[in-house]
């Protein structure tokens, strides 16, 4: 029997436990975690965080899926329509991850969407993202002008509004 390929929003911080319960469970399951290196009464201590928090990706029967709803970890199990696109995102992600590089989440946001910024010197201004090729910036109407101002800003300045 084929499985089909489930996003679990889990509780807050109980993505590990999660895991655990899947792997006794027998169940394929992935959690891409990060190392964060901090520093503890002058030494270094190195912890794995999840790098998507409050989400596990897994392959659940009808029977596992319930047995999983019935721990209690889990706010709910979200089904993947196109498995072989999330399949082919995550396995991008395994790459980055086990690279040199350092790797963080940051927001992604399409040409249009009116975001805040949270930031920075524009702290608190609203705008709309407006995509030219590869660069992105920020646009911020004065509606009694008639006019905008556009600036550029880090993606990781930014929330949607």
């Amino acid at each position: 029997m084929k499985r089909p390929w489930y996003v679990l929003h889990v509780k807050p911080r109980t993505e590990k436990k999660v895991e655990s319960f899947l792997r006794i469970y027998g169940c394929f399951r992935y959690l891409p975690c990060w190392k964060k290196v901090v520093r503890v009464q002058r030494r270094k201590v190195v912890t794995e965080l999840p790098l998507f928090p409050g989400y596990v990706f897994t392959r659940l029967s009808p029977d596992e899926r319930a047995k999983m709803l019935r721990t209690n970890l889990l706010v709910r199990a979200i089904p993947v329509d196109d498995s072989r696109l999330m399949v082919h995102q995550l396995r991008q992600v395994a790459r980055a991850l086990a690279g040199e590089r350092p790797v963080k989440v940051v927001h992604s946001f399409k040409a249009g969407d009116l975001v805040r910024v949270k930031y920075g010197p524009f702290r608190g201004a609203e705008g709309y993202i407006k995509r030219e090729g590869a660069k992105a910036s920020l646009v911020m109407n004065v509606e009694i002008l008639g006019q905008a101002v556009e600036t550029s800003v880090f993606p990781e300045d930014l929330e949607k509004a």
